[in-house]
């Protein structure tokens, strides 16, 4: 068989330069018996990769992987892994091998299997970092927060509740350009960081899609959502029209949407979710038996501003949204998102139904609008609390006994500050 010259020289870069990790390893989605490893490497072709349980010389996992080619940044290349038949509750040393050197050795973690207990987890969007050139584009641009979440005692996983990667000038139109972006925005060392200390969590929005307020019509979506599934390790297989996944953790049940690729604002009827997605969201909610029903969306879902994206603004899904939950009877149901470059939290209440919350965090280090209380949406009606404009991220605590359930958000400045906080009961979202 002949080996095409490019595959050919390709192997003799790759091969031309020092074998290392330049990102990671991180853990993404992870249960109580298995998790997916995800990590940047340079100049390697097929590693190996040797997990042992600390706690049981007999418990050893290993095996090796290859590089994804295509989506490479010059000699750099993101590697994923899923180690399964693990311990519940098992640390276990991962060591990421090439040529018999041991280019990466740390711990990772499997989670205890629990219907109800005390947890929490950390929510965060809109994640502005500079390479090259475009560092000039936020000269002061703070990186703080990543050093306090790694930092940060509280949390399992990190939501990231879109705008995690700013596809900057023309990078969104070139699958070789936004593929450089995510391999540089992974190397800077704060993130680097943090990334290592928890699993991992994402789903986008139109900065790590495409252009500013870009909906699904976007000619290169598909390339768009290819780098996005490289760079993350969510669970399951991706859905062939978006990047929308539910997941399960103890007594909660998150439903992430994907508010992009099934977007369409030029029909009279606009739709953010698409039919196939709000068919999904509907069959999970209505099948959940979670005490909390967690939709998180990269755009706000109950703000009723009109100079913004939100959900509102799409009337025909958002009324058969809420009337799905209210003819069915489907306690438990909040919302998480991102986007705003603020933080706040917003009540309304529905004819019919029990009031419904949206908790909005952003930004983590993305550009911040001092000023935003001086104009109309300062005044929001439906919010609750103050509004929050500093750098930030939240800590959700989940805790009580069984159907007595709470959960609290805890808003977080860049240096771990308490800038504010909601607890929220069970009974006060339930029929």
């Amino acid at each position: 068989m002949r080996i095409p010259l490019l595959l050919i020289l390709s192997l003799i870069s790759i091969l031309s330069v020092a074998q290392s990790v330049v990102s990671g390893p991180f853990q993404g989605h992870t249960t109580s018996h298995s998790t997916k490893v995800w990590f940047l490497g340079k100049g390697l072709d097929t590693v190996q990769y040797k997990a042992y349980n600390l706690m049981d010389s007999a418990d050893i996992h290993t095996g090796s992987i290859s590089a994804d080619y295509d989506y490479c940044h010059k000699n750099s290349c993101p590697f994923k892994f899923e180690l399964g038949n693990l311990k519940e509750l098992g640390t276990y040393n991962l060591q990421i091998i090439a040529d018999g050197k041991v280019l990466s050795d740390q711990e990772i973690q499997t989670i205890r299997n629990y219907d109800v207990d005390d947890f929490s987890f950390l929510i965060g969007s809109c994640a502005f970092i500079g390479t090259g050139k475009d560092k000039l584009y936020k000269l002061w641009n703070s990186t703080r927060i990543f050093n306090t979440l790694a930092a940060e005692n509280n949390g399992d996983f990190m939501l990231w509740m879109g705008d995690n990667v700013y596809l900057m000038g023309k990078d969104y139109k070139s699958l070789n350009k936004s593929i450089k972006r995510y391999a540089k925005v992974r190397q800077h060392k704060k993130l680097n960081r943090f990334l290592k200390t928890k699993f991992h969590y994402a789903i986008w929005d139109d900065h790590d899609y495409g252009p500013n307020n870009c909906d699904g019509t976007f000619p290169q979506k598909e390339n768009s959502k290819k780098i996005f599934d490289a760079f993350w390790q969510n669970p399951n297989a991706p859905h062939k029209n978006g990047i929308y996944f539910s997941m399960k953790y103890a007594d909660i049940e998150l439903f992430m949407l994907d508010d992009r690729y099934n977007r369409n604002d030029n029909k009279s009827e606009k739709e953010l979710l698409g039919k196939h997605q709000m068919a999904w969201l509907k069959a999970g909610l209505t099948s959940s038996t979670a005490s909390f029903k967690i939709i998180v969306c990269g755009n706000q879902m109950l703000n009723e501003f009109e100079g913004h994206e939100s959900f509102m603004q799409y009337k025909k899904e958002k009324d058969e949204l809420f009337n799905h939950i209210r003819t069915n009877q489907i306690s438990g149901v909040l919302f998480f998102s991102g986007d705003r470059h603020h933080s706040e939290i917003l009540r309304k209440q529905e004819t019919g139904i029990y009031p419904f919350y949206d908790f909005t965090c952003s930004a983590l280090t993305s550009w911040r609008y001092p000023l935003r209380k001086l104009f109309k949406e300062g005044e929001n009606d439906l919010r609750i609390k103050e509004l929050l404009l500093q750098h930030n991220y939240a800590v959700v605590s989940v805790s009580g006994i069984e159907n007595n359930r709470a959960i609290t958000v805890t808003y977080k400045n860049k240096f771990g500050k308490v800038l504010q906080s909601h607890t929220l009961r069970q009974q006060e979202i339930s029929y």
